[in-house]
């Protein structure tokens, strides 16, 4: 399919050389929305740009307008959110020239949910009051009814679920008679997911089945799979994992027929923590090898597709001058007096386009600096982590293979048992290695939501009360007194597990580990306090830096602690002397 696209835009391209006339209009626009339909960014933005200068070469006002638009939804799919915004005002500038009221409100619309996936939540409200105005004025219901649901998302993203959850209902009570069923089945699935925000998890259920009800009637694959993946996650909070993983198979299997990357991922990231909380490691370990090839996969497909979009881009831009070259030379033969200004033109646009160049040439390299210090620090856990549990595990297994006749049973149970903690540092580390990988991502952003601290430490100790019985190691937290914080979740977990398996690890038989909490003016302070051996001053200065990892054992979770610690806005220290134990502390900001 990719070869049959990029055969039309060469062909658009060829037709202009021989013909140096504009290739039909309404034909560029069909096959630029076709390319963005098959997730062809790069294609349809060549294609959406050429629509553009064909417009306005033809001085079709409206045309004109749509191209904007187009250039900046495609600019809005791929992230480049800034551009996505500029493309809009031109455009929306463009409609309010013509009084194109049903147009201006769309695109207040488009302009509305940008800001809200900025988080810039006062202006998300601003642009979407504006939409529903336009809307209302033109009477067109259906066009309230989707606007009042962006507005219940700029709620919801705030937290303001109360506000969402009125609104989603307001929606169904008043325009489910006029919004198609498409957006009648968002509405629902949107209710379910704010029910499950407020943790009212019974009640998201029928808004769920009633989403996944309309979405089957539509024969809507992607959103069928889409309403399963969130009932999987809500039977999963409810605790029910058998009903769990029923929703996620169902879910995963619907995503491999409609070949959808996006919904893999998730279902691989569900079922790899199902399965972690019914205690099935070694599924949990499956499918968190299927997420990372599956990641990779992507990756590899992501940069195919950048290439294609930069090989769609050089022969429209070839094109382009090739176009240029001949209308240069019929004036030139029509009127040699223009000669000159021709030439300062041409110059002066050689110019620009060579400082643009310059100027993404060096976004570029910060980028690739970037990249290529993670990979430097990639390689570097790899070589040094991974090394040296693998060797062990396998001069292990080599020994029990060729000599076993030498070991006397203590001797064997010994050797199973350094076979065993190989395994787990192996396991341990390609999980850190796993969970680094992800905060290494381009957009990586904490999803904030509100923390129990109480609720926090439970889950905690629930997680790790079994290697810590088999240490005979109490884990005791203070007694709740209220606390909350507004910060990522999951991320906050994986900090305070490394920081527990770590005070697991190094404290001694019959120890004791506390779990506290406290404010401190602007701050929220958790803690992590064993009756350990203890730190040297020198051994807390470098516990965090990434070249003292040490090869005894992972050494990779506190790093990775620091990592996520920072992304959340707070930081992590550690307080201790030699005998004494230690205390590690994350600070995070109160809002």
């Amino acid at each position: 399919m990719k070869g049959i696209h990029i055969l039309v835009i060469a062909t658009l391209v060829c037709f202009n050389k021989v013909t140096a006339q504009p290739a039909d209009l309404d034909t560029l626009f069909t096959h630029a929305r076709q390319f963005r339909m098959n997730g062809e960014f790069g294609k349809s933005l060549v294609a959406f740009q050429q629509c553009l200068t064909l417009a306005k070469n033809k001085k079709d006002t409206l045309s004109t307008g749509n191209a904007l638009i187009g250039i900046g939804i495609i600019n809005d799919e791929e992230g480049n959110f800034d551009e996505a915004l500029q493309y809009y005002f031109d455009g929306l500038k463009v409609y309010e020239s013509i009084g194109n009221q049903k147009k201006m409100g769309g695109t207040l619309k488009n302009i509305g949910n940008t800001y809200r996936v900025l988080k810039h939540y006062d202006k998300a409200f601003y642009f979407l009051q504006q939409a529903l105005e336009v809307q209302s004025r033109n009477k067109d219901s259906a066009s309230v009814g989707n606007v009042f649901n962006d507005i219940a998302l700029v709620y919801y993203d705030q937290d303001s679920t109360e506000r969402a959850l009125d609104v989603f209902k307001m929606i169904i009570s008043k325009y489910d008679n006029y919004i198609n069923s498409e957006a009648r089945a968002d509405v629902r699935n949107n209710i379910g997911l704010t029910y499950v925000k407020m943790k009212r998890y019974p009640e998201a259920l029928p808004y769920y089945n009633a989403a996944l009800e309309i979405m089957t009637a539509r024969t809507d694959q992607y959103g069928i799979a889409l309403v399963l993946g969130n009932t999987g996650d809500l039977h999963y909070r409810l605790k029910d994992y058998p009903k769990a993983l029923e929703y996620h198979f169902r879910n995963m299997a619907i995503a491999k027929q409609i070949h959808s990357n996006e919904l893999l991922l998730s279902t691989y990231e569900n079922l790899k923590k199902t399965y972690q909380a019914i205690g099935n490691y070694e599924k949990a370990y499956e499918y968190t090898g299927y997420e990372m090839d599956l990641k990779d996969t992507v990756y590899k497909k992501q940069s195919i597709e950048k290439y294609e979009e930069m090989q769609a881009k050089y022969r429209y831009e070839e094109g382009e001058k090739e176009i240029a070259n001949q209308r240069r030379t019929k004036y030139f033969l029509l009127a040699g007096i223009s000669l000159a200004l021709l030439l300062s033109a041409v110059l002066y646009k050689n110019y620009r386009n060579k400082r643009m160049a310059n100027k993404e040439l060096n976004r570029l390299n910060g980028q690739l600096a970037v990249a290529n210090s993670s990979k430097a620090k990639l390689i570097s856990i790899i070589s040094h982590d991974l090394r040296s549990p693998i060797s062990s595990l396998f001069n292990f297994l080599q020994l029990q293979r060729t000599n076993p006749a030498r070991l006397e049973k203590e001797g064997r149970e010994e050797l199973g048992k350094k076979m065993s903690e190989s395994a787990e540092n192996l396991l341990e580390t390609m999980e850190d290695l796993l969970i680094w990988s992800k905060s290494q991502m381009d957009h990586f952003e904490p999803a904030v939501e509100t923390v129990d601290v109480d609720d926090l430490w439970t889950d905690i100790i629930s997680l790790y009360r079994q290697f810590a019985e088999a240490k005979n190691i109490t884990l005791v937290k203070q007694p709740d007194m209220g606390l909350r914080l507004k910060t990522d979740l999951n991320f906050i977990k994986i900090i305070l597990r490394n920081l527990v398996s770590n005070a697991i690890k190094f404290t001694p038989a019959n120890g004791l580990i506390s779990l506290s909490g406290r404010q401190e003016k602007n701050f929220l302070l958790l803690s992590v306090t064993d009756n350990g051996p203890g730190l040297s001053p020198m051994e807390c200065r470098n516990t965090f830096e990434w070249n003292s990892i040490r090869s005894d054992s992972s050494g990779l979770g506190l790093k990775l602690a620091k990592e996520f610690a920072e992304k959340l806005g707070g930081t992590l220290s550690v307080s201790s002397q030699p005998g004494q134990g230690a205390e590690f502390t994350i600070a995070l900001p109160l809002p």
